[in-house]
């Protein structure tokens, strides 16, 4: 989707070779797994008597960590509400027979040669702690007492950075920083919520990316998350050492970025793009994020920024499952009809709150027609 007539060089952006039946086959394969996985959750802890109670009208709690258990609850009932595995009689909701039998079906039987998936086993780690996360808990700090440290950021990084389904994300701002170097001219950059360095490291294996990276004058790498710094810098020092003297590993709030004045990357029109990959619809002030994106950007300057595009829970659910298990996850001040929704946005809410933060000109990938068949991608937006 484009707002204006204007040409604009983010037209020749392709992602035809992401967006592909390999790439279909994967989400379906996601949502094949969370219909058996999911069913049990419930089956478990909300319907053990046979009957959940549910006001899906119900206006969620003020505080962080109430929310992240009212809407866990929420978003599973609905979405086996939505996929036809409950029946609903007023606020009573009770489970079909067919996702009884279901979520009694063994993994060998449901998934065959596929039941050792990662995806299914980093489902079936959270689905070992859903208990914990209905009584409030937060899931990290429950994975890592469950699995340990490194397999809880084994799992985290897979399921946010390296599943299949992500690479819409992954490439998609890679190539977008790739465009903007193309011009041959000395391009500043401000990542923020860089973690793992999941933009750089796409980046590295479009080809002629590290020659045109020449034009890259400086390169702001920001986390809230030092350790996560830590290991971005060790990768770039293996990956592209050239690079090091002109990436600054700085940790930044998002939330507060007209405080960090000291850095020249976030100074009044300082950077030619601003990359968010899979982090700025965590944010708690979403308007005053983008706004404060507006003034770091060079007029012309690009905000590129990865979104889980939210649709129908029963198809949307489990590509937030991980996050849903969060308290950061529940951040958000609800502006609507800017921001109705906490977590992830529709894409007509980022619609309207970029246009007014002063980008009229964007574009939403994927187009319209392939949300809900494809449901992450991103926004390029273009400051006037």
């Amino acid at each position: 989707m484009k707002t204006t007539e204007h040409e604009w060089e983010i037209d020749s952006l392709y992602m035809d070779d992401v967006y592909s039946v390999a790439y279909t086959e994967h989400v379906r394969t996601i949502r094949h797994e969370a219909a058996l996985v999911l069913p049990r959750i419930a089956l478990k802890h909300l319907i053990a008597e046979g009957v959940v109670i549910h006001d899906p009208d119900a206006e969620p709690p003020k505080g962080v960590t109430e929310r992240q258990p009212f809407f866990f609850r929420k978003r599973l009932i609905e979405y086996l509400h939505d996929r036809g595995d409950l029946l609903r009689d007023g606020d009573a909701y009770r489970p079909t027979e067919e996702m009884i039998r279901r979520a009694a079906t063994s993994e060998a039987e449901y998934f065959g040669d596929g039941a050792n998936s990662p995806t299914l086993l980093a489902m079936k780690h959270i689905e070992s702690i859903a208990g914990g996360v209905l009584q409030g808990r937060d899931g990290l700090v429950l994975l890592e007492e469950a699995i340990g440290a490194e397999e809880t950021w084994r799992t985290w990084q897979y399921l946010m950075v390296d599943a299949a389904p992500k690479r819409a994300c992954n490439s998609l701002v890679a190539r977008t920083l790739d465009l903007r170097l193309r011009a041959g001219k000395p391009v500043v950059v401000f990542e923020g919520g860089a973690g793992l360095g999941a933009t750089l490291r796409e980046a590295f294996r479009i080809e002629g990316f590290r020659e045109r990276a020449e034009h890259i004058e400086s390169f702001g790498f920001t986390d809230i998350n030092r350790a996560l710094m830590r290991r971005s810098e060790e990768m770039v020092r293996e990956e592209a050492p050239e690079l090091l003297e002109r990436i600054h590993f700085d940790r930044v709030d998002l939330d507060q970025l007209d405080d960090y004045d000291e850095l020249p990357y976030l100074q009044d029109a300082s950077a030619d793009i601003v990359i968010f990959e899979s982090v700025l619809h965590d944010v708690e002030n979403l308007e005053r994020v983008l706004t404060s994106c507006h003034r770091i950007l060079k007029p012309g300057g690009w905000l590129a920024f990865t979104i889980g595009s939210r649709g129908r829970p029963g198809q949307f659910f489990p590509c937030e499952f991980l996050q849903s298990t969060l308290h950061s996850y529940y951040r958000a001040e609800l502006d609507p009809p800017r921001r109705s929704h906490v977590g992830y946005l529709t894409a007509e809410e980022w619609s309207l709150s970029l246009r007014d933060a002063g980008f009229p000109e964007f574009r939403i990938f994927p187009d319209q027609e392939f949300r809900d068949q494809w449901p992450y991608g991103g926004i390029i937006a273009r400051r006037p």
